[in-house]
């Protein structure tokens, strides 16, 4: 009976290890603008099959529990962009989610109006597991350009995290600072 009860937990064990909660802290901003900066028409990331930060059902069913945002530990970080003359903070976001899939797990849409009826954020992310976390983020800030029609400015990048590292991702003008950790 023994011998059956180890060879039970042997089989179990790794996938318990395996059953990591991961924390997942990211800050959206804008950089300041720039000579280089090459808006776009609207492009719209296809956030199809991504679930909406409303969507506390969907994403708990994925393993995905959003958290406070007062509860970021990037919160002087938050503070610190507030108080910028030059960058201007767009959408402090934290989860906790279990397990991340490899590949093509659960996306978190995301959509932040500006308040002019044309500015604002849109978009996706998704974090990976595997032996190492990544994110994957496809980002369109609009503004509004010449005769007020819209212009996109993306930020499209795939990244591997470091645990416990606060990482920058940018675009032209789009950035992103995300630090992966242990949730205990």
């Amino acid at each position: 009976m023994n011998r059956l009860a180890i060879a039970l937990l042997l089989l179990v064990l790794p996938g318990l290890a395996m059953a990591e909660r991961l924390r997942v802290d990211v800050l959206i901003f804008l950089n300041p603008p720039s000579a280089v900066e090459r808006a776009t028409p609207p492009r719209h990331p296809d956030s199809e099959g991504a679930f909406a930060l409303d969507d506390l059902r969907g994403l708990a069913y994925k393993g995905i529990a959003l958290l406070p945002e007062n509860s970021s530990t990037l919160a002087v970080e938050w503070a610190a962009l507030k108080a910028s003359r030059i960058y201007t903070p767009l959408l402090r976001l934290s989860w906790l989610q279990q397990s991340p899939p490899e590949e093509r797990g659960a996306a978190l849409r995301i959509y932040q109006p500006g308040g002019d009826g044309i500015s604002g954020l849109g978009g996706w992310l998704r974090l990976h597991g595997g032996l190492y976390p990544a994110l994957t983020a496809d980002l369109e800030y609009l503004q509004p350009g010449i005769d007020r029609q819209a212009q996109g400015l993306r930020l499209q990048q795939r990244r591997r995290l470091g645990m416990d590292t606060l990482h920058y991702l940018d675009s032209t003008r789009i950035g992103m600072l995300v630090r992966v950790s242990t949730a205990l």
